[in-house]
C-alpha cells in the first residue's frame, strides 16, 4: 500500500497564522484551540499545499494576511511548507504565494504588478506542472479528498457514490443474473447494443408516447364526429335533380331555334351584301374606264408641263429636303461638340488650379516632443532627425504621386478637347457645304418654275378632265341602270331577333345549373358521414391496440425492474460486505411498488445525514478505510469536531484530530 504520513507541517502568513510548526511524531496528533483560532486553516494549508484548494475546493479563497483594518498587509510572502513520509521515503513540499512589485526606471516607489506562486520539491524549484504531476505521482487529487475526510464521500451526488460502490464491489455480469430465467434472458437478449438504462429508458419513452396517443384518441372521435353532416333523402333531392334538368332541357331547345332564326336573317343579308358588292364593283369599272378616257383626250395639251413638273418634284423631294435634313443634323452635332470643348476647357481649368494648390504645399514637422511608446522616455535628437527624414520622404512621395495624377488627368482631359476641336472643323466644313448646295437646288427649281409657267400659257384652250368625265357619265345607260339597282339592295332591312331574350334564357339556365350543384353537393353528405364513420372505426381500433401495446410494454417495464432490484441487491450484498460499521442501500421502494434507485449510507439503518455526529465521523472512517485498501493508498485523515466522538474505530491511516477548546485561544498541539 501506498502510505503517505505527514511528519512537519510550517505556515508563515497564511489565512491570519503568521507562524506555525507542527510536528507529527505520532500516528495520531490532537490539535486543540477556540473557534476561530485556526484549526480549519490547518486542513486547508494541507490540501493548498498540494492541490492549491481550499477545503471546500475553492482556488481563489483568500490567504492574504490581513491587518486590524482588513486591509491585506503588502509585501509578505505566504507560505506553507510539508513534510511527508511516503512508503519510508521523506518528500518536502513548500508552496509560496507571493506579491511582484516593479520599480520603474526614474520612479521613486516600485508599484505592485501581481502576484506569482513558486513551487518547492525537496528544495528544488519548480514549475506549476512539474510540482502538479509530482504530487499526482504520489496520491490522485479526488482520491487523497475522499481519504483524508470523514465527510467527503457522503458529499458526492449519489449517483458518484454509487459509481465508486459498484467500482469497488466489482461488477456483476447480466448473464450470470439471468441465468435459469427465461423473462431475464429475454431481457438480456434486447440488451446487445445497449445498456440496461438505455432500454428503460426507451421503453418508458415509448408507454409515454402510447399514453398521450391513447389519451388523445377521445378528442380526435368527437372532431370527426363534430365533423359529420347532417344526412339527406337522397330519393327526394335525386327528384328534383331530374326536374331541374328537364327546365334545362326546355330552355336548351329555345336557345337553339332562337340560333336558327339568327342565323337564316344573317345570310339572308350576307347574300344582300354580295350582290351590292358585284354592282359596285362594275360600278368601278365603268367609272375607271370614263375617267381613262378623259384623261387620254386632255393630255395631249399638257405633256410638256408635266414634264417640266416632275423636274421641280423630283428636285424638291430628292435633292432639297435630303440636303435640308442633313444639315439640320449637322447644326445640331455642331452645338453639341462646342458645347463638349467648352467643358474640356474648363475642367482643364480645375486641374490647373488643383495642381498649383498641391504643388504650393510644403513639408511641415509639427514637434511635440516625442517620446517612446513602450516606456515613454523621450526619443533622443538622432532618432527624432530619423522620423522627420521618413515623414518628409512619405510626404514628397505622396505629392509627386497626387501631382502626377492631376497632371495625367489634365492630359486626357486636353486629347478630348484636340479631338472634339477637329470633328468641329469637319463640320463646319461639311455645313458650308451643305448650305452651297441648297442654294444652288432652290435656284435651278426656280428656273424650272419660270418655265413651268411658261409652258402653261402655250397650252390650247380645251375642256378640263373633269368636265369629259360628268359628259361621259350622263351619257352612259349602263351606269344608270347598275345605280339604281344599287339604291334598292341599300335599302332592304333585315331585322335581327332580339338578343336580349337570349340572355334571358341564360340567366334562367344558369340560375338552375346552380341549384343542381346545390343538390348534388348535399348528396355527398352521406358519402362523408359513411367516411366519418370509418375513421371513427380506425381510432377505436387503434385505441386497442395502444392499450395492448401499452400493456406489454409495462410487462417488460416490470422485467426490468425486478432484474435491476436483483442485480442491484446483488451488487449491495457486495459492497456491503466491505464494510465494518456503515451499510449502503442502492434502491428505495415506492408506495406504487416501483423502484427509486439511490446510494444511502445507513449507520444501524439510520441514514447518514439523520445520524449523530460520532455516528457519521466513524461511519466516514470505515468508508475511508474501504477506499484506502481497493485505491492501495492511505493519507492523513483530519476529523473536525473531534470533541463529539468519544471512541473512533480502528484504522490504518494517520488520525489529526480537530479538538474545539474554548479556553486555547491559540492552537495547541497535543
Amino acid at each position: 500500500m501506498n502510505k503517505v504520513i505527514l511528519k512537519k507541517l510550517s505556515l508563515n502568513f497564511f489565512k491570519g497564522i503568521n507562524k506555525l510548526e507542527i510536528d507529527f511524531t505520532s500516528e495520531t496528533t490532537d490539535i486543540h484551540g477556540a473557534n476561530g483560532s485556526g484549526k480549519t486553516t490547518i486542513s486547508d494549508s494541507i490540501l493548498w499545499l498540494l492541490f492549491g484548494k481550499d477545503s471546500t475546493d475553492r482556488k481563489d479563497f483568500e490567504i492574504k494576511t490581513l491587518d486590524s483594518e482588513n486591509n491585506v498587509i503588502p509585501k509578505l510572502e505566504h507560505e506553507v511548507e510539508g513534510e511527508f513520509l511516503v512508503n519510508s521515503e521523506t518528500v518536502k513540499l513548500r508552496r509560496v504565494f507571493k506579491e511582484k512589485w516593479v520599480k520603474q526606471k526614474g520612479a521613486l516607489e516600485s508599484e505592485f504588478s501581481g502576484n506569482e506562486t513558486l513551487y518547492y520539491w525537496n528544495d528544488v524549484p519548480m514549475s506549476q506542472k512539474q510540482y502538479n504531476e509530482k504530487v499526482s505521482e504520489i496520491l490522485d487529487e479526488k482520491v487523497f479528498k475522499l481519504i483524508t475526510s470523514p465527510t467527503a464521500f457522503n458529499a458526492l451526488k449519489w449517483q458518484d457514490r454509487r459509481e465508486v460502490l459498484v467500482k469497488i464491489a466489482g461488477d456483476v455480469s447480466d448473464a450470470d443474473l439471468a441465468r435459469g430465467n427465461d423473462e431475464y434472458l429475454d431481457l438480456v437478449a434486447q440488451l446487445t447494443n445497449k445498456s440496461i438504462e438505455e432500454l428503460k429508458k426507451q421503453i418508458a419513452a415509448t408507454i409515454k408516447k402510447a399514453k398521450d396517443d391513447i389519451k388523445m384518441i377521445p378528442t380526435r372521435i368527437d372532431e370527426v364526429e363534430r365533423g359529420k353532416p347532417e344526412a339527406v333523402d337522397t330519393e327526394e333531392i335525386n327528384a328534383q335533380i331530374k326536374q331541374k334538368e328537364s327546365l334545362i332541357e326546355s330552355i336548351d331547345q329555345q336557345l337553339t331555334d332562337r340560333s336558327a332564326a339568327f342565323d337564316e336573317v344573317i345570310n339572308k343579308r350576307n347574300a344582300n351584301q354580295d350582290e351590292i358588292f358585284k354592282l359596285q364593283s362594275k360600278i368601278n369599272t365603268i367609272n375607271f374606264e370614263i375617267g381613262e378616257r378623259a384623261k387620254n383626250e386632255a393630255k395631249s395639251g399638257d405633256s410638256k408641263a408635266d414634264q417640266i413638273q416632275k423636274q421641280i418634284t423630283d428636285k424638291q423631294f430628292s435633292e432639297l429636303l435630303p440636303a435640308e435634313q442633313k444639315l439640320t443634323r449637322l447644326k445640331s452635332e455642331k452645338t453639341n461638340l462646342e458645347t463638349s470643348i467648352s467643358d474640356y476647357e474648363k475642367s482643364i481649368q480645375e486641374k490647373r488650379d488643383l495642381w498649383n494648390v498641391e504643388n504650393a504645399k510644403n513639408f511641415v514637422y509639427i514637434d511635440i516632443n516625442p517620446v517612446c511608446p513602450c516606456c515613454e522616455r523621450p526619443l533622443d535628437a538622432s532618432t527624432v532627425e530619423n522620423q522627420k527624414a521618413d515623414l518628409q520622404t512619405k510626404f514628397n512621395t505622396n505629392k509627386k504621386s497626387i501631382l502626377d495624377g492631376i497632371n495625367a488627368e489634365g492630359k486626357a482631359i486636353a486629347g478630348k478637347k484636340l479631338d472634339a476641336e477637329s470633328d468641329l472643323l469637319d463640320v463646319n466644313n461639311r455645313i458650308a457645304s451643305g448650305e452651297s448646295f441648297v442654294k444652288e437646288t432652290k435656284e435651278a427649281i426656280l428656273v424650272l418654275e419660270n418655265e413651268l409657267e411658261n409652258a402653261k400659257s402655250e397650252v390650247t384652250d380645251t375642256e378640263s378632265v373633269e368636265d369629259l368625265v360628268n359628259k361621259y357619265t350622263a351619257e352612259s345607260a349602263e351606269l344608270y341602270t347598275l345605280n339604281e339597282q344599287l339604291k334598292i339592295l341599300q335599302g332592304k332591312i333585315f331585322e335581327l331577333p332580339d338578343a336580349n331574350a337570349n340572355n334571358d334564357l341564360r340567366t334562367q339556365k344558369q340560375t338552375i345549373n346552380s341549384e343542381i350543384q346545390i343538390l348534388r353537393d348535399s348528396l355527398k353528405a352521406n358519402n362523408e358521414i359513411q367516411k366519418a364513420n370509418k375513421r371513427i372505426e380506425e381510432l377505436q381500433k387503434e385505441e386497442k391496440m395502444l392499450a395492448q401495446s401499452i400493456a406489454d410494454v409495462e410487462k417488460t417495464q416490470f422485467t426490468i425492474e425486478n432484474f435491476i432490484k436483483l442485480k442491484i441487491d446483488t451488487i449491495e450484498d457486495r459492497i456491503n460486505e466491505k464494510f465494518s460499521f456503515v451499510k449502503f442501500r442502492l434502491f428505495k421502494t415506492q408506495i406504487n411498488g416501483g423502484i427509486e434507485e439511490c446510494c444511502d449510507a445507513l449507520i444501524n439503518g439510520v441514514p447518514f445525514s439523520d445520524a449523530n455526529t460520532a455516528s457519521r465521523i466513524n461511519a466516514g472512517i470505515d468508508i475511508i478505510n474501504t477506499l484506502c485498501e481497493f485505491y492501495n493508498v492511505s493519507a492523513p485523515i483530519v476529523i473536525d469536531n473531534r470533541e463529539s466522538v468519544s471512541e473512533i474505530i480502528e484504522t490504518k491511516s494517520q488520525i489529526i484530530n480537530l479538538f474545539v477548546s474554548p479556553k486555547d485561544k491559540k492552537l495547541r498541539i497535543a
